[in-house]
């Protein structure tokens, strides 16, 4: 994958480079607004300490 992984804070993996598949991300980051399938709003939760963003229409 050339966006080269997950980050959306300071990580950095072992050559020092972040990934930026944050920037591509269907759901995470986008509470409220339209789901990119069926224009549902994005919902955010908290699941395990962590946020969790989903379409509630499309992944339920």
């Amino acid at each position: 994958m050339e966006e080269g992984g997950t980050t959306f804070k300071d990580f950095l993996n072992v050559m020092g480079v972040n990934g930026n598949y944050g920037g591509v991300a269907w759901v995470y980051g986008r509470k409220g607004e339209p789901c990119r399938v069926c224009s549902t709003a994005i919902e955010r939760i908290k699941l395990g300490g962590r946020s969790t963003h989903f379409c509630p229409q499309c992944q339920y």
